[in-house]
């Protein structure tokens, strides 16, 4: 699996200098009425920043995948398949995330804008997974104790959605971050 990211990440790099040369031709020959890069404030290669995109779901999906692995087959022993698509799911999420996080933090440093990417993305994600009890009353929703809005069992799936989720949408942000700092990655303008 990471010789697979490394051949995909080195193969798109190299795939880099071509569309700069041909954005930066396009760009000399542009006449005055050629707004082709008006939506952004700054010069923007859109065929590059696709790429660095690209690169960020990827990074973000292996990455939450793994970081999820320990934990879904803990709770899947009984149920390989369901393992394997809780596992499909948090990688599909974790790329969304990846690309979301990317032009999400661009340059800021603020830990709060870092945390309130992971804490969405895991909320979401964990209350999306979450079943109604049998025992459950319709309109307005009435399932018992403790909460009566959720029971025991509901909680139990909430508090596990979230320590999953967080752990692995946790881990793909660190290794966007990581990509960034060893600049296999680049942040949005």
């Amino acid at each position: 699996m990471r010789t697979f990211a490394l051949a995909f990440v080195c193969a798109v790099s190299s795939l880099q200098t071509a569309p700069r040369r041909c954005y930066k031709a396009r760009r000399r020959h542009a006449t005055p009425d050629d707004d082709d890069n008006a939506k952004w404030s700054v010069d923007v290669d859109e065929f590059a920043e696709r790429i660095e995109s690209a690169k960020a779901a990827v990074v973000g999906g292996l990455a939450a995948s793994i970081a999820a692995s320990p934990a879904e087959f803990l709770t899947h022993t009984n149920n390989i398949a369901q393992f394997e698509f809780d596992v499909d799911q948090i990688s599909i999420a974790g790329a969304l995330f990846g690309l979301v996080y990317r032009y999400a933090v661009r340059r800021d440093n603020n830990p709060q804008l870092r945390q309130g990417v992971v804490g969405a993305f895991a909320i979401t994600r964990s209350v999306a997974i979450v079943r109604v009890s049998d025992e459950c009353l319709a309109v307005p929703l009435r399932c018992g104790p403790p909460l009566s809005y959720l029971d025991y069992a509901m909680l139990g799936q909430l508090v596990s959605g979230l320590l999953v989720s967080g752990v692995a949408f946790a881990a793909a942000a660190a290794a966007v971050d990581a990509g960034v700092d060893r600049g296999w990655l680049k942040r949005f303008p």
